[in-house]
């Protein structure tokens, strides 16, 4: 458990740390993913979409003025910050919801959302398993989960692996270039 709360304040300091260039670094290899999931992915004006590891709220921007609320949730605070930033000049702070919380122990009732966002997330946490677990627990019957795992982590067998200890059905995304594998569950009943 030590072991597991050390590599957590790790990842939390390193996107604290680089939480007002992030977007400068990354925000252009975030968007293409993020384009090309939501081109995959059908959101409507009744979705109550969760974005785990939201950082700071690239996603949000994408999103915020088609759903009927954001919910982002991350556990590095100075990009909390970036992203509740980012929801007052987009002006949607009134559909955003900002917390602070672990993936691990998901701090919502059963069948919460529709859509699940869970990018760039899984190489940064102890058990992934558990992790897609508490996602599966928060999803909604028919919901869609959006997740990727950077390449330099993962082979795709073991990606693959890990997604289908949760959901056999998934679909493979391909984005030229991209540093992540990308997958789309559309989740049937539970």
């Amino acid at each position: 458990m030590e072991g597991e709360w050390k590599r957590k304040r790790e990842t939390i300091e390193h996107y604290d740390r680089l939480a007002s260039i992030y977007d400068s670094l990354y925000g252009e290899e975030q968007s293409i993913k993020i384009g090309l999931a939501l081109r995959n992915v059908k959101v409507g004006s009744g979705d109550l979409l969760l974005d785990i590891g939201c950082g700071t709220g690239i996603l949000m921007e994408f999103v915020a003025s088609m759903i009927e609320h954001y919910v982002g949730l991350d556990l590095a605070r100075k990009a909390l910050k970036v992203a509740s930033e980012r929801s007052r000049r987009l002006r949607v702070k009134s559909k955003v919801s900002l917390i602070r919380a672990d993936a691990d122990y998901l701090p919502f009732r059963a069948g919460s959302f529709s859509i699940i966002f869970a990018l760039t997330l899984l190489q940064n946490i102890p058990e992934p398993s558990r992790t897609l677990m508490e996602i599966l627990r928060v999803a909604r019957d028919k919901s869609q989960i959006v997740i990727t795992g950077l390449k330099k982590s993962f082979t795709k067998e073991e990606f693959d692996e890990l997604i289908c200890s949760i959901w056999r059905d998934h679909t493979f995304l391909e984005a030229p270039g991209s540093k992540d594998f990308i997958v789309v569950i559309k989740v049937k009943d539970k």
